[in-house]
């Protein structure tokens, strides 16, 4: 049975033993009281919710979801009937958990009376499975176009040096009240050839160069970078969980793909922007391959998150679509490029909404299991924005 398939009876929880093996699933399972406080929850809900079981038992659902929540009106359903109750693509979404999609389950558990006393939830997010879908479509979108540009860019770079060459020896020549046109036309030529190279860049499916990597001294490297260039304006702070593991990956790739998010951060911001870089071991975040649909465990998370302009909706539901861009010069490129690395990881990026400004969150996969996970041969991928 996959996950979005499982069923957990109300007896379990009676069980230490049982509570012990709840708490290894990689999905959210909590028990509620007929009037929503919680009265246990796994390691898995405490991640979903962002809170400790010692926090969350006795408190209410109310505290994390509003009353008009779906989640609520399925309650209320289960209570009613006294049966189980399921519902797909129930959507989630407070301050606390951010936007989540999920199938919820509702299985109540009666007493001597036959009255419903408790209420156990399992919750199956989407976003893994549909998450890897689009991956692979944006991802195949953007490596379509850049290799039908490719067969143009050899042939425009050529002539494009003899202009920018021809233009460099007629300076020489001309007076130098002409000088700014020759200028420009190198200028120009330099441009349309760092935007053909930055293009290029999607149709080369080469393989990792791997390496020992401690992501932090990548991202510290990233920050110094950052700090000395576009993002003087940015106060950066490092919130690092020093118990990670190392990584076999591609450091000059990862470099590049934490400046792309950076800069953007960095152009999203004013003079009071601020940059937040969190890594944590997340032990419930699992993605499942798009071809076997096998669950991958993808522990390794580094969140970047700025108090910028933000993201409209609008935008947001096409992030990771290539040349989607909320910049009016942009090219949308960048972002694909970090979605490239990541995927090539075998890892995942996606963008979650917060109250203010953006949040990207990037899993990776454990160094043992990059090279089962890892995608360079197109199987996923994600795109971006930039």
């Amino acid at each position: 049975m996959i996950a979005g398939q499982t069923k957990i009876s109300g007896a379990v929880l009676a069980d230490n033993q049982n509570r012990d093996m709840l708490d290894l699933l990689p999905f959210p399972v909590l028990a509620i009281t007929a009037d929503a406080s919680f009265v246990w929850l796994n390691h898995a809900a405490e991640t979903f919710l962002d809170s400790s079981r010692t926090m969350l038992v006795g408190s209410n659902l109310n505290v994390f979801f509003a009353p008009d929540s779906p989640i609520f009106s399925l309650i209320d359903r289960s209570l009613s009937s006294g049966r189980s109750v399921s519902d797909a693509s129930v959507s989630f979404y407070s301050p606390r958990v951010g936007a989540r999609r999920g199938d919820v389950h509702l299985v109540p558990v009666t007493g001597a009376d036959g009255g419903v006393i408790e209420l156990i939830i399992t919750i199956h997010e989407q976003t893994s499975f549909r998450q890897f879908e689009d991956m692979n479509q944006f991802k195949g979108a953007a490596l379509s176009m850049s290799k039908m540009t490719a067969l143009l860019s050899h042939e425009i770079k050529n002539p494009l040096a003899g202009i920018k060459g021809a233009a460099q020896l007629l300076q020489m020549e001309l007076p130098e009240q002409s000088h700014e046109l020759s200028e420009m036309i190198v200028t120009e030529a330099d441009r349309i050839t760092s935007l053909l190279n930055r293009i290029d860049t999607f149709s080369v499916d080469a393989p990792l160069s791997l390496d020992k990597v401690n992501i932090h001294e990548v991202l510290d490297h990233t920050v110094r970078i950052t700090s000395a260039s576009f993002g003087r304006h940015l106060s950066i702070e490092r919130n690092y969980d020093p118990s990670l593991p190392v990584l076999d990956a591609d450091r000059e790739l990862l470099v590049q793909c934490f400046l792309n998010l950076f800069k953007n951060a960095s152009e999203a911001t004013d003079k009071t922007g601020r940059l937040t870089i969190r890594t944590s071991y997340n032990l419930a975040r699992y993605m499942a391959q798009s071809a076997t649909r096998k669950l991958v465990h993808l522990p390794l998370q580094i969140e970047i998150e700025d108090n910028g302009s933000g993201i409209s909706d609008e935008v947001a539901a096409h992030i990771f679509e290539p040349f989607i861009s909320t910049k009016i010069q942009g090219s949308g490129l960048g972002l694909a490029m970090v979605a490239s690395i990541i995927s090539d990881h075998g890892g995942a990026v996606a963008l979650r909404q917060v109250p203010a400004g953006s949040c990207f969150v990037i899993n990776l996969p454990l160094s043992d299991d990059i090279n089962d996970t890892s995608l360079s041969d197109n199987s996923a991928g994600i795109g971006g924005h930039g």
